[in-house]
């Protein structure tokens, strides 16, 4: 080959290589992680300062579907890893388990179930990764879902965006039904007073 070509070839060959660690990369992640440059990724333009101490994110949807529905998706969801980043916990001693219903509680809502779950990043996960907290109560016909996700390892008083990111890519999964309303109420980079 003529020295141009082997350099044309060369280049290709480093441009296909680069290209491919950029793809392996972005599905190592998951499309649920801020990353390096969060001004680039979708829905981490919420980035938290201490609002729970360590940044932190809750919000709430009002979903059309039963309790029952909602707790079962999530927690399908969790358990699947999703994008490979979540997971469905329970445990402890004593472990109370999820459903919430035996207790009657209807205040200051109709709770009915609580879920606990964990979101993992590359740098964090395990005992690390993000503490995602839900619980479901009955509303009308359907139900509300609030939904909080907090930095877990010490120190991580900002999150650039990742608290809020977790939650809304959570709820654009396609098994959840369309949420009728969605409503940050604390932490999400919401000024706290």
């Amino acid at each position: 080959l003529c020295p141009i070509l082997e350099d044309m070839a060369r280049l290709l060959f480093a441009f296909a290589a680069l290209a491919g660690a950029a793809v392996a990369t972005e599905q190592a992640t998951g499309s649920s992680i801020c990353g390096d440059d969060p001004t680039k990724v979708s829905d981490c333009n919420h980035a938290d300062l201490g609002s729970c101490g360590n940044a932190c994110c809750v919000v709430e949807v009002s979903l059309p579907a039963a309790p029952t529905e909602v707790y079962a998706r999530l927690k399908e969801v969790l358990s699947s890893g999703m994008d490979g980043t979540f997971e469905y916990v329970t445990g402890g001693d004593p472990n109370p388990g999820d459903d919430l219903r035996p207790y009657k509680i209807s205040q200051p809502k109709n709770f009915q179930f609580i879920v606990q779950g964990r979101h993992n990043a590359p740098q964090y996960k395990g005992e690390d990764g993000d503490i995602l907290d839900f619980n479901i109560a009955a509303r009308g016909s359907g139900s509300s879902l609030r939904m909080f996700s907090l930095s877990r390892v010490h120190g991580a008083l900002g999150d650039a965006g990742q608290n809020f990111k977790t939650l809304s890519f959570l709820l654009e999964n396609k098994q959840f039904p369309t949420s009728t309303d969605f409503t940050i109420v604390h932490g999400c980079g919401k000024a706290v007073v």
